[in-house]
């Protein structure tokens, strides 16, 4: 991550692209940015920070309904989802992601996958696509602005923004003293524990 600073005012929305490296920023100044990922000198720090950001690159397949991917995106998601071991079965089947939106537990098992434990997780990983598809996922506040994922531990930084406490935490050590959400430096590294927040995440996550 860099600082952007070709702004007059405060950066109020960033959007990102999920299949191109583009980042646009709206700001108070009433103007929106497009910025290119990448476009900043290159410098040790620079190279460390956009590794990381890769590691945490979203998959071509993620912007497209999951009934809608190829055998491909299927084979590729289970590798992301931890089950890489589900690859050659799904593959000898031809499971597509239209196939993949009908799949239950008995068919599951039809397919020979044999360990409860492992069938079991797999049906939570698809429910979860479709509650995302649904638009029943955990509401934008329980969202980390770093990440994009719900958070364990959310923590009010300076800006008076929340994070997960390690998001926040790594990119303070990353040498940034400016707010990820405002890009103005913060007059204190201290992290508060956002307890009511952590309240309401556990009431609905208790709700679901």
């Amino acid at each position: 991550m860099s600082p952007l600073k070709r702004r007059r005012r405060y950066v109020t929305t960033v959007a990102l692209s999920p299949i191109m490296p583009w980042v646009a920023t709206g700001s108070m100044d009433r103007s929106v940015k497009v910025w290119r990922i990448g476009d900043v000198a290159s410098s040790p720090e620079a190279e460390l920070r956009q590794a990381a950001c890769q590691e945490r690159k979203l998959p071509g397949y993620s912007w497209r309904l999951f009934s809608d991917w190829s055998e491909e995106d299927v084979q590729a998601w289970l590798r992301q989802e931890g089950l890489q071991d589900l690859v050659g079965t799904f593959t000898s089947n031809n499971i597509d992601g239209a196939e993949l939106s009908r799949l239950n537990k008995d068919t599951a098992a039809e397919l020979g996958i044999e360990s409860v434990g492992l069938r079991c997780r797999l049906m939570r990983k698809i429910e979860a696509l479709k509650a995302e598809e649904s638009g029943s996922g955990p509401p934008d506040e329980f969202l980390c602005p770093i990440t994009r994922e719900m958070m364990k531990d959310p923590v009010i930084a300076a800006d008076g923004y929340s994070y997960e406490r390690d998001s926040i935490e790594s990119w303070l050590r990353g040498k940034n003293r400016s707010s990820p959400m405002t890009n103005l430096p913060l007059q204190t590294t201290i992290l508060t524990p956002n307890r009511s927040l952590k309240m309401a995440m556990s009431r609905w996550k208790s709700s679901q």
